[in-house]
């Protein structure tokens, strides 16, 4: 009976370390993804001049070499399970952010000037940085 109970505190203290993890790894995999992503839009306002309008690049197709993009950027982790998404606010700037599943997401506003990220399970909302 008492290797039961100490068991059971074992796996109630180990449960939710694993699960924040896990929850970190997606973040981890998110922010870098989104990193590796700013110099792929960079060389494209090099190319184009400016961001574009937001039609220009709908989703990453203009920017991943993986979708048939001219640049040489590709999402890190599972392609079904993140998904990432820019957002041109003006000529010469834009938003990225980028979710996994149904509540992990990470954002930079800006041209990557404030960044925050947040596990709102449940919802796959993004809202913007404070």
């Amino acid at each position: 009976m008492i290797s039961i109970a100490v068991l059971s505190v074992i796996v109630a203290i180990a449960v939710p370390a694993y699960n924040n993890y896990i929850r970190e790894s997606h973040f981890t995999t998110i922010r870098t993804t989104l990193n590796g992503m700013r110099t792929a839009l960079e060389d494209f306002r090099l190319e184009n001049g400016n961001y574009g309008a937001n039609a220009t690049l709908t989703g990453i197709a203009q920017i991943s070499s993986s979708q048939g993009g001219r640049f040489d950027w590709t999402p890190a982790g599972d392609p079904a399970a993140y998904t990432y998404t820019v957002v041109v606010t003006a000529t010469n700037s834009y938003d990225v952010y980028g979710v996994f599943g149904n509540g992990v997401w990470a954002r930079c506003d800006n041209r990557y000037q404030n960044c925050c990220d947040a596990d709102t399970a449940g919802s796959s909302t993004v809202v913007a940085c404070p």
